[in-house]
């Protein structure tokens, strides 16, 4: 009893200093919190983001395509305030955050269709393989198809662009028009009435608000017999230049 007298005090010593250094690192750790997740926005690779989302990876997808739309939006209103014409090639972030928002989740349609309308502007071959990506892992939404056709038909791959259209016209929930898109393709890929039909496909079937802007607007200079402004939508150039937009989230579940 004696010896457990004289070691009860250092005992207790050892014990509020261990609690003492276990508080400081809570308190140190809520501090460095919002510098923390900060950083994690900033994750250039999923497997990293991953391993930061401690398995909640479908809730940093949408993280990422937040981020994604707020980046895009802020360029997007810089060029607009500037007058200029808005140039999708000058986003040289936004390929990489939409990769990493479907690496997070495949299942991310609203991203996939997103990068297909304006990832061409930056890399033709990249937007296609992206897509396409998309389609294996969705190969039941049709929708996607509609994309992949849009961007062989940008690119004046217009067989492509067909056999796109004619396997997506096969999938369940597949609209009627998908069936015509296939001959129109063949028959009058490059002129100025398929266009109208391209752009006016998109406008009805996106809630996003940038593609449908910059749809209507190609709308409005294809009516107006105007030249078009953004090289996504000049079908005489091989897939390089487009606008882009904001959007609901899309994901099919």
């Amino acid at each position: 009893m004696k010896m457990m007298k004289r070691l009860i005090w250092p005992i207790l010593a050892v014990v509020f200093l261990a609690l003492s250094a276990v508080a400081q690192n809570w308190i140190d750790a809520r501090r460095r919190a919002p510098q923390t997740v900060e950083e994690t926005l900033y994750f250039s690779s999923s497997d990293a983001l991953r391993r930061a989302s401690l398995g909640f990876d479908g809730l940093m997808a949408d993280v990422y395509w937040i981020r994604t739309l707020l980046y895009f939006g802020e360029k997007f209103e810089q060029q607009r305030g500037a007058n200029q014409y808005f140039d999708v090639s000058k986003l040289e972030q936004l390929e990489p955050l939409l990769n990493i928002t479907v690496e997070l989740d495949p299942k991310y349609i609203a991203a996939y269709r997103f990068g297909a309308i304006f990832l061409p502007e930056i890399d033709a071959d990249a937007a296609t393989r992206f897509v396409e990506r998309g389609i294996r892992n969705n190969p039941d939404e049709w929708r996607l198809y509609q994309d992949l056709g849009f961007v062989q038909w940008r690119r004046k791959r217009f067989r492509e662009a067909a056999e796109a259209y004619a396997l997506g016209s096969r999938l369940p929930g597949a609209p009627a028009w998908m069936l015509t898109m296939p001959a129109l393709m063949l028959a009058k890929g490059g002129d100025r009435e398929t266009a109208r039909e391209m752009f006016l496909r998109l406008y009805e079937g996106s809630d996003d608000p940038f593609i449908k802007q910059v749809s209507e607007e190609q709308l409005i200079l294809l009516d107006n017999n105007m030249p078009q402004r953004h090289g996504a939508t000049e079908t005489g150039r091989d897939g390089d230049k487009g606008t882009g937009g904001q959007g609901d989230k899309g994901k099919g579940r």
